[in-house]
C-alpha cells in the first residue's frame, strides 16, 4: 500500500539507474570529470533549488535526518525538546538518541502542535521545538516561529510527511532553523528509504555534513587527514537511492496536482453532511493533500463510521500516537541506562509518560478520520485513493463515506 511516488515508479527510475551502473560507481563520491553521475549531488542541489535553500543534505532516512538537525544544533543531556503526541515515532526517538528529553505537547485543530500549549511547557532546560507537518498538513509555522524566537528556541520542522507541501508560497521545510524530509516507500516521492536535511546555516550545515560522513567536511574537500572537525557516523544515501529519488522528483508537481484535484472532489461531496467537520489548513493551497481528515460530533460516531469503512479513528493510527509508543510509555532504550531517563545528574525529577496526559489530544483524534488521497496505510488511512485513483473513483469513495455516515447519523 504505498505512497504517491511508489505507485509511479517505472521507466524514468530505469533509466537513471542504468546511469549509475554503467558508471560502476554505487557510492556518493566520484571523480569530478564528466564520467561520475553523481546523483545525490544532484538532487540534494535540485531540492536546495525548488525549496529555496541554501543547503540540502541526503542522507539514509527521516529518522537520521531529524538526528543530525538535533546533534548539530547542540542538543544534548540536560536538554528539552518540544513534540506533538501525534507524530511517527521517529520525532520522539530522534530526541531520544539525542540524549535529550522529549516533552509531548498538544495538538490543535490542524493536527499539529498547538502554539499556545507549546508555549506553556517551556521550561529552562527546553533548547529547540520540533514542529511536524503531520499528514502533510502545514503547521501553524507563524505562531511557532514566534514563540521560538521569543524563548530564543531552535525551531526544527519535521516535513517528513510533507514533502512538496508549501506555506504561503514557501516550502516547509525552509522556516526554520532546519528542515527534514522522508523518502520512506508512504512518503510524497521515494527510494525506499532516504531522508534528508534541509537548512540556510552554513555553520549547520557542515556539523551535519561531518556527522553523516565520519566527521569529513561538505564532500570530502582538501587534505582532512587528522584535521577532521569531529567525530562522525555514517548516514550516506548512496547513487542508487539518489537516482530513483532524481526520477520520482520530476514527477512532483503531476502528483501534487493529482492529489489536490481528488482531495477537492471528495471534499465537495461531503462538506454539506451535517456536523461532520475538517481539520483546520493554515494554508489550503499549499496542503499537500495526501490525507483529508474529517472530525466527527462525537466519537462513538466516528467508531461506527469508520467500522463499516474498514477504517480506523486517528486514536488507533499505532505508533503515531504516544498512546502506542510502549517503548516510549517504558522508557526503554538500547543500553537502558543514561541520559535522556535515566539522568539524575541532569534532571531533578524523572521523566513521566502515560496514557490520558494529552488529553486534547486524545479527544480529537477519538473523533477524527483520515480519508486517504495518495497514501492508502493501515495505522494512519485504510480507506480512500491511490495515486493512480481517478476521479472516478473518488466520487465512488466519496459516495461510500456519505452512504455510512447518513446511515449512523441517524
Amino acid at each position: 500500500m504505498p505512497g504517491p511516488g511508489l505507485d509511479l515508479v517505472g521507466d524514468e527510475e530505469l533509466a537513471e539507474l542504468t546511469d549509475v551502473i554503467r558508471s560502476g560507481r554505487l557510492s556518493r563520491y566520484g571523480p569530478d570529470d564528466g564520467t561520475f553521475p553523481a546523483k545525490v549531488r544532484h538532487f540534494e542541489e535540485a531540492v536546495a533549488e525548488r525549496a529555496g535553500v541554501r543547503h540540502a543534505l541526503a542522507v539514509n532516512s527521516g529518522t537520521s535526518a531529524l538526528y543530525l538537525a538535533l546533534t548539530g544544533l547542540g542538543v544534548g543531556p540536560g536538554d528539552e525538546v518540544i513534540v506533538p503526541g501525534f507524530t511517527y515515532v521517529a520525532s520522539i526517538s530522534s530526541i531520544v538518541y539525542a540524549r535529550a528529553r522529549p516533552v509531548l505537547a498538544e495538538i490543535d485543530d490542524t493536527l499539529n502542535l498547538d502554539p499556545v500549549d507549546v508555549e506553556a511547557r517551556i521550561t529552562p532546560r527546553t533548547k529547540a521545538i520540533v514542529a511536524v507537518h503531520m499528514l502533510g498538513n502545514p503547521a501553524r509555522i507563524d505562531e511557532l516561529r514566534a514563540v521560538a524566537h521569543r524563548h530564543g528556541l531552535a525551531l526544527i520542522e519535521d516535513a517528513a510527511q510533507a514533502f512538496g507541501a508549501t506555506y504561503r508560497g514557501s516550502w516547509v521545510g525552509s522556516f526554520g532553523a532546519a528542515g527534514i524530509y522522508s523518502f520512506n516507500e508512504y512518503k510524497t516521492i521515494t527510494c525506499g528509504d532516504g531522508g534528508m536535511l534541509v537548512t540556510d546555516d552554513e555553520d549547520l550545515y557542515r556539523r551535519c555534513f561531518a556527522l553523516h560522513d565520519q566527521g569529513h567536511s561538505p564532500m570530502r574537500s582538501g587534505v582532512e587527514v587528522g584535521a577532521r572537525p569531529m567525530l562522525g557516523l555514517n548516514f550516506r544515501m548512496t547513487e542508487l537511492e539518489g537516482a530513483v529519488l532524481l526520477a520520482q522528483l520530476s514527477r512532483l508537481d503531476r502528483i501534487r496536482d493529482h492529489l489536490r484535484a481528488n482531495r477537492d472532489l471528495a471534499w465537495s461531496m461531503i462538506e454539506d453532511l451535517p456536523g461532520l467537520g475538517f481539520r483546520t489548513l493554515p494554508d489550503r493551497d499549499g496542503d499537500l493533500a495526501t490525507h483529508l481528515v474529517v472530525t466527527f460530533p462525537d466519537a462513538e460516531l466516528a467508531q461506527a463510521v469508520t467500522r463499516e469503512l474498514g477504517s480506523i479513528t486517528l486514536d488507533q493510527s499505532g505508533w503515531h500516537v504516544y498512546t502506542h509508543m510502549e517503548h516510549l510509555l517504558a522508557q526503554r532504550t538500547a543500553s537502558g541506562r543514561g541520559c535522556p531517563f535515566d539522568c539524575s545528574c541532569t534532571h531533578d525529577e524523572p521523566a513521566r509518560y502515560e496514557p490520558g496526559m494529552l488529553p486534547a489530544t486524545d479527544a480529537l483524534l477519538a473523533r477524527s478520520m483520515s480519508f486517504g488521497v495518495g497514501v492508502v496505510d493501515p495505522n494512519l488511512a485504510p480507506f480512500g485513493l491511490r495515486m493512480r485513483d481517478d476521479a472516478q473513483v473518488a466520487r465512488q469513495q466519496a459516495t461510500r463515506f456519505r452512504a455510512a455516515y447518513l446511515r449512523h447519523a441517524g
